[in-house]
Formats: structure tokens, sequence, C-alpha cells
């Protein structure tokens, strides 16, 4: 059955001109509004930034979101894993590959102690790949944590604003249920592909779309004034079988609280009223 979430800090006052961190101060609280808004998880971020301490790195903070999780009735869905978008595994500076896959490892198995089944890993902007030692190194990575994914019973979803054949290339090449697209729908269409299309061509890899929306070649807007074809898109993608999740990753401004509700409906009424 397909879940609407929404990702950390959507439900927190935004960190301008920021629109996306890890909602230090607030994280708790998130899961009541989520709550309170009629969301099904959360999403939660991993960045670089103080990732030591950030609670689902500890074994007390992995309780702690255990426990909020429990009393809000609101779990942990997935893991958005911007530590690889800042460090990716190829163009290292200060760090080897074998570390590198140890963090990936490390990050599935606590992902599966808080109950959450997915990981989102970014391809794109500072980890984009560029050449075709990146697709190796990227490969011989992800290759390397299948086993550990299947052990946990963890998916690894690839964000990435490749073209849709190469994107499908990227996430069949390791023959695996565990690997596959992660749809980021506003990000596609700042490169100008649409969403239709992208998902005949990947239709039965798509693990979870971030729902954002967004003009071609410009930032992130309300839903339904960008370029993203939403209403074509989601139609197609719910008529043909997927099984995965709608994560808010949207833009808002002052009315987080508000605009997370309104955001909510607008996906609702697309996909069918889940």
């Amino acid at each position: 059955m397909n879940k609407i979430g929404i990702i950390q800090g959507r439900l927190s006052a935004r960190p301008w001109p920021k629109l996306q961190e890890f909602p230090w101060d607030t994280w708790e609280k998130e899961f009541l509004y989520a709550a309170e808004s009629g969301y099904d998880f959360i999403e939660w971020i991993f960045e670089e930034t103080g990732y030591e301490v950030n609670p689902i790195w500890t074994m007390e903070g992995r309780k702690r979101i255990k426990k909020v999780a429990e009393e809000t009735g609101v779990p942990v869905g997935s893991v958005c894993a911007d530590y690889f978008l800042e460090k990716p595994f190829y163009r290292r500076k200060g760090y080897s590959l074998k570390e590198h896959i140890g963090m990936l490892k490390e990050l599935i198995q606590k992902t599966a102690e808080t109950g959450a089944d997915t990981i989102l890993l970014p391809v794109l902007e500072n980890a984009e790949i560029r050449c075709d030692e990146d697709t190796a190194i990227l490969t011989e990575a992800v290759g390397s944590v299948i086993p550990t994914l299947e052990a946990c019973g963890v998916y690894l979803g690839f964000e990435t604003e490749l073209p849709a054949h190469r994107y499908l290339e990227l996430v069949t090449a390791f023959g695996s249920p565990y690997v596959g697209a992660y749809y980021d729908a506003g990000n596609c269409a700042f490169c100008g592909h649409d969403m239709r299309d992208d998902m005949e061509v990947l239709k039965g890899h798509v693990l979870n779309i971030h729902v954002k929306d967004r003009k071609r070649g410009g930032e992130s807007v309300p839903l339904g004034t960008g370029d993203t074809n939403f209403a074509e898109g989601i139609p197609f993608l719910m008529g043909n079988g997927f099984t995965g999740n709608f994560v808010m990753q949207t833009w808002f401004g002052e009315d987080h609280l508000g605009e997370a509700k309104k955001n909510l409906r607008y996906i609702k009424k697309l996909s069918g009223d889940l």
C-alpha cells in the first residue's frame, strides 16, 4: 500500500536562505506535527555536518527515535543520505573508498534499527556521475553492500538527474530488487525531463518519489506552479502498479504547517486519494 511521508525540516520553520537541513531543535516535534497533519511517516536526513551526533547514528538516539515514533504513531520510513552528496564515493579527499563503503554499510544497519526500509543515495550535484570511472566506482561501492541490504531488509534508491534511459541502466546494473530509483520529480523537471515519459521507462524500478515542483532551469516552487508533470506522471505510475511511497520535499515559506497539509491534499487527489 502506498504511503505519503514528509522529509525532515518541512514541518519546522525554514532555515532561510536554505530550503533543507536536519532540524536539530525540532526533530521530535516534527513527528507530532506529521501525525496531526495526516502524514504516514518521516524521512530522516543524514548529512555530514554533525553526523556523529545525529540521533540515527547513536544507540541512545535510535532508542529515542523509536520511542517518539511509538508515541506519535509516525515511524521513520526512509533515510535521505545527504552525507554521500557532500562526500561522494568518487573525487574523494581525505577518505578511502573502503572507509566510505563501511560508512554506507553502517548506515544501512542503523536505518534498519529505526524500522525504516529505504535509503536515498544522491547521485547528483557534487555527487553526479561525470565519467565512466565514476560509474565504475559507484557500481563497485553499491555492489559491495547488496548483501548488507538483503540481510537488513533495506532498499537503496538512486536519486539522479540522468536521462531516463541512463537512469534505468544505473539501477538495473546490479540485478538486485534491493536497488532501484528514488525519483525526484522536481529535479528531473529542472533538467527538462518529463515525469510521464520517465515513468514509462522506469516503471517497475521506482522505489519512492520525492514530490517537488520546479521550473525548468529554475528553483523549487509551490506544487502545481512549476513544470513538473504531476498531472500525467502520478496517475500513470499508479496505473502501472507502483507500490512505493511519496515523500514531500516541497517548497515552503512561512506557513510550513499549513503548506504541509495543503501539499498532502494535492498529492492525495492526484494519486487517487491513497
